[in-house]
């Protein structure tokens, strides 16, 4: 007897190994038969027709009248079928759960710690802070640079050097304050020789070993008055900050965009 493939393959996902899958699909279609019977029409062996009925019945696919020979009878598919059927979608489900939960939970792992920093003070004491922390690379890039600012700026990049930081420094120079003009290169330029004058940008990025990183909006020279309305998102997260870092380092290696090509 000919016998879908496919109808096999679905009777597998429920369990059944290849041998039960042709005999109960036989079965289902002839109706009650007696071993040597199903063997032949399922193209099954008769070494083993014996072994693949016990353990059909032992499943409730099939009844077995005794007697000889006793007659082999399928269970009713709707029967059969439906109940291992939610068997296995329940399995699925909680499967799917599973997953779900551990993919969350790693993804959680992944998502950076973030903090909003307001006010020229205490951005001033997260970014020393910060710098205090840099063990391979600081990165400094942006604009508008405070005069309250600059000292302990220039005390952590000197602490840095010495510790062997990779130091680099882009800026737009002159900064222009509401009361200053500060010249940023003259400040940094006895700590480190890798300063560059880049274009203004719209905000100021630290970035600390590849691990965490503080953007600071500047408000313009109008807005400057009130400083403790500046604003600073403190990142940590080792994706993002690399991402920004391999951005920086792109644009620090192009001259034309920097602005010190010869």
């Amino acid at each position: 007897m000919t016998i879908d493939q496919k109808t096999i393959t679905l009777l597998q996902t429920l369990g059944l190994t290849t041998y039960e899958a042709k005999a109960y699909a036989v079965l289902a279609q002839i109706g009650s038969t007696t071993p040597f019977t199903l063997a032949e029409e399922a193209g099954i062996p008769r070494t083993k027709i014996y072994d693949t009925i016990k353990r059909l019945e032992r499943q409730h696919w099939i009844t077995v009248e005794k007697g000889r020979p006793g007659k082999i009878t399928p269970v009713c598919p709707g029967d059969a079928i439906g109940s291992r059927k939610s068997a296995l979608l329940a399995d699925i489900d909680q499967m799917a759960n599973e997953f779900t939960m551990t993919y969350e939970k790693r993804t959680e792992a992944y998502l950076p710690k973030t903090n909003i920093v307001r006010g020229i003070g205490n951005i001033a004491i997260k970014t020393a802070d910060m710098m205090r922390r840099a063990r391979t690379s600081l990165y400094l890039f942006g604009t508008l640079y405070y005069p309250e600012e600059l000292e302990p700026i220039k005390q952590q990049l000197d602490a840095a050097k010495r510790r062997g930081v990779i130091l680099r420094i882009s800026s737009n120079n002159p900064v222009r304050t509401k009361e200053n003009i500060l010249d940023v290169r003259e400040s940094f330029s006895r700590l480190t020789k890798d300063f560059q004058i880049a274009p203004e940008p719209f905000i100021r990025t630290l970035t600390i070993d590849s691990k965490e990183m503080l953007m600071m909006f500047p408000m313009s020279e109008e807005e400057s008055v009130d400083q403790g309305n500046l604003v600073a998102l403190w990142i940590e997260n080792e994706m993002v900050t690399k991402a920004i870092n391999n951005a920086f380092n792109i644009m620090w290696a192009n001259p034309e965009w920097t602005g010190n090509s010869p």
